[in-house]
């Protein structure tokens, strides 16, 4: 990265980024910590036990963790994914809707995917933040769109962010547990990911030119191509083919809930938010 460049680069960051914002972003695994540290009993007393919930525990558990292995993997990957949607939607003059996917994943989020897990009753308990956090990795598809739009001119976030949402749930039903109703729907999801990315070649030469464009902008493209690969990564880990390895069971039907939800909540919210009077602001 030259100087220049980098001066650029590092210069919108301090415009678009604010003290509160990391402060906000970082509070999230303090108190995921701060909860970890009580004891034992208080942490098994606020998960959401499937025969006998409460709307206070719902909201609990997301915050709970039994074991140091499962916090450590859920605060790095809030760590990892987090920060980049926000520097991405900030970077793309989309800060405020960042923070309001914020408060509604952190505020709304966890009861849904509580009670929604009770479609399946059974004895046990549901805890843990991962819910959440692929709330925030359902949230990337758009801020990717988002910056690809803002920064290179490629694409638009209508077409683009169903795009990378597809990609998602394609490489979800691929890597889970595998039958021919996960095998259909990532047949159907690679599918519609190629029709909703196919407006971006209507124009050939203009897309090879911004591309070669935006590989020559050091920093932004490196940020792009960070925010691809985190969630692509987290796919892989949220999405295991086994999901009962390491002694514990994956909850995939609250990974892709929170995913899902996340993803069409937002980009149902900006699309009503273009097309009514004044909303604009937050979108």
């Amino acid at each position: 990265m030259s100087d220049e460049t980098a001066k650029s680069f590092f210069g919108s960051l301090r415009k678009s980024v604010r003290a509160g914002d990391l402060a906000l972003l970082f509070s999230v695994p303090l108190v995921l910590v701060a909860v970890f540290a009580l004891p034992l009993e208080i942490r098994e007393s606020l998960t959401f036990a499937y025969t006998d919930p409460s709307l206070l525990t719902a909201y609990t558990s997301a915050f709970v963790h039994l074991d140091s292995a499962h916090l450590l993997v859920n605060v790095g990957g809030y760590l990892l994914v987090a920060p980049l949607a926000h520097l991405l939607s900030a970077l793309s003059g989309h800060r405020r809707r960042f923070f309001v996917a914020f408060a509604v994943f952190l505020a709304v989020f966890p009861v849904a995917l509580s009670y929604l897990n009770l479609a399946v009753i059974r004895p046990s308990v549901g805890y843990g933040f991962s819910g959440v956090l692929l709330a925030f990795v359902g949230y990337l598809p758009i801020a990717l769109a988002d910056y690809l739009d803002a920064q290179f001119d490629i694409g638009s976030r209508r077409s683009l962010a169903p795009a990378f949402f597809f990609v998602g749930l394609a490489l979800s039903a691929l890597l889970s547990v595998r039958s021919p109703v996960t095998y259909g729907l990532a047949a159907a999801s690679v599918l519609s990911a190629l029709l909703y990315a196919l407006p971006a070649f209507e124009h050939p030469g203009r897309l090879r030119s911004n591309v070669r464009a935006a590989a020559g902008m050091a920093g932004h493209f490196e940020l792009f191509a960070a925010g691809l690969l985190a969630f692509l990564a987290f796919v892989f880990v949220a999405f295991p083919a086994d999901p009962t390895g390491g002694g514990s069971v994956v909850n995939l039907y609250a990974h892709l809930l929170g995913y899902a939800l996340a993803f069409v909540a937002t980009y149902a919210s900006v699309e009503v938010g273009l097309r009514l009077p004044g909303t604009e602001a937050w979108v």
